[in-house]
């Protein structure tokens, strides 16, 4: 799919949103939210595909269509309504749905939420962007809801108060990892959204010091198979860092960059930008080290991995000689009790909960990314090979089951879109919560995903048994194609 640019170079730095995606934004007074996207997509390259769903008369500089509730008597009525604006805004269009309060309260929060996923099913074949505006905490079990089912989402909040107030968005899931859920302050000038990047509030992504970080990334392509990551003597605190860099940089530490292609294949080239910045900064060198020698490994399927493909899943971990493994059920609550504990006892729980929560797909998306690569190579498959994308289904499923003994029902959606059903989730027995609480599986699918695609995959727990559903669900997206 491909990418959405806004027109805005520090957003697009920042986000990774892409044309199919549905994303949800949340404010205060349901008023900045879409001030907040008149200012970003102002200057969009699509602004002519613009195209603003609302109920009431609305301040905005693109399209409007205006929904009468009186003269839609039924769901479906509303369904044609959307279905006819997503052809008038056509291919690589945006719709803004500015209107979700009413239709709530005239149809109820369990309607509306079925419409919503039966469109955003249909979305991903047309490539329409979608983003739905919803004022925070009125409609809190909808919220929760919304925010398992679109690909992401944008939260305004406040900071500060008085004179001190400022506005700030998070993202969540749609950009880049370093960035997920951090505060960025910003200010609407003129039409215009700045952001506050340093000490400036600025739209463009300043390039001070980039053709040194180009150097320095050019010099590790250079010299990839004969450098080693290691910790600078001289090295700073990393607690500036985004919990995803502290978690990836204590992973990588002593490996070679070899390893790092190997293990991060869909990407790299990013990765190595990260790694020369840091360089920069202080707290990692690279040291010369001897080149690994790995035996020479097919780069095509092989016949035994083709024939184990073709198996049912059990039979296929017995042919590959691989036992399952799962964590007892009552280990693992026991360990979350202990978690939940430590964390009540802390003053920022809010915080240390989300980020104990991102760790732990984190951490379950490396054991992944390990199984695969040391299965890779039991088979005498190249680490390099791409498989092809009709063997997703038994690769999760292969995944799924030799960590957990799990056993999902996968169906793909459309070109880049699959719905993952499981039954026999033990993860979330016993849990009761208004939102999903089966991260750990979210890591495992796109861990496997990435080491044998060599692509993007983002992965969104929809639906879960801690909040009431019969199964958990899950739906996996192919970022790029």
């Amino acid at each position: 799919m491909e990418k959405l640019t806004t027109g805005n170079e520090l957003f697009d730095h920042i986000a990774n949103i892409s044309f199919g995606y549905s994303l949800a934004v949340l404010d205060i007074t349901r008023f900045e939210s879409l001030q907040f996207l008149n200012a970003l997509l102002g200057a969009s390259p699509c602004r002519d595909k613009i195209l603003v769903m609302s109920c009431e008369p609305v301040d905005t500089p693109f399209k409007v269509k205006r929904v009468d509730l009186d003269k839609l008597h039924d769901p479906t009525d509303l369904s044609i309504e959307v279905d006819r604006c997503r052809r008038a805004v056509g291919r690589h269009g945006i719709l803004i749905h500015h209107y979700l309060p009413h239709i709530i309260v005239k149809e109820g929060e369990e309607l509306v939420l079925r419409m919503i996923e039966y469109w955003l099913m249909k979305q991903p074949s047309d490539e329409t962007a979608h983003f739905f505006t919803l004022p925070q905490a009125t409609f809190p079990f909808f919220e929760k809801k919304l925010q398992a089912l679109v690909s992401g989402v944008i939260s305004i909040n406040v900071l500060g108060s008085g004179k001190g107030r400022v506005l700030s968005f998070q993202i969540l899931r749609t950009c880049r990892p370093e960035f997920h859920m951090e505060d960025f302050p910003f200010i609407v000038d003129r039409g215009r959204l700045l952001i506050k990047w340093g000490d400036t509030f600025t739209d463009t992504l300043p390039s001070e010091g980039e053709n040194v970080i180009k150097e320095r990334v050019e010099y590790l392509k250079a010299n990839f198979n004969t450098l080693k990551i290691t910790r600078s003597s001289a090295a700073q605190p990393s607690e500036r860092l985004s919990t995803y860099d502290r978690w990836l940089l204590s992973q990588i530490m002593g490996w070679t960059l070899t390893d790092v292609g190997h293990y991060f294949p869909e990407s790299i080239n990013e990765l190595l930008r990260k790694l020369a910045v840091w360089n920069l900064r202080g707290l990692i060198k690279f040291e010369p080290t001897e080149p690994k020698v790995y035996p020479q490994l097919s780069k095509y399927l092989r016949l035994r991995s083709r024939f184990a493909l073709a198996l049912p899943t059990r039979a296929a971990l017995l042919f590959l000689k691989r036992r399952h493994h799962t964590i007892p059920m009552k280990v693992y609550h026991a360990l979350r009790r202990s978690v939940q504990a430590f964390i009540s006892e802390r003053m920022d729980e809010n915080d240390l909960a989300r980020e104990l929560s991102e760790l732990e797909t984190y951490f379950q998306d490396m054991t992944a990314r390990s199984a695969a690569i040391e299965t890779y190579r039991e088979l005498g498959q190249d680490p390099s090979f791409i498989f092809n994308l009709k063997y997703l289904p038994k690769l999760v499923s292969l995944a799924m089951y030799y960590g957990y003994a799990l056993n999902p029902k996968i169906q793909r959606i459309s070109d880049d879109l699959y719905e993952i059903e499981v039954r026999d989730c033990f993860i979330c027995s016993g849990v009761q919560s208004e939102s999903p609480v089966c991260q750990l599986l979210v890591g495992t699918i796109v861990g496997c995903c990435s080491i044998c695609y060599k692509d993007r995959f983002a992965c969104n727990e929809v639906k879960c048994k801690a909040s009431g559903d019969k199964s958990c669900i899950f739906y996996l997206r192919r970022l790029t194609s």
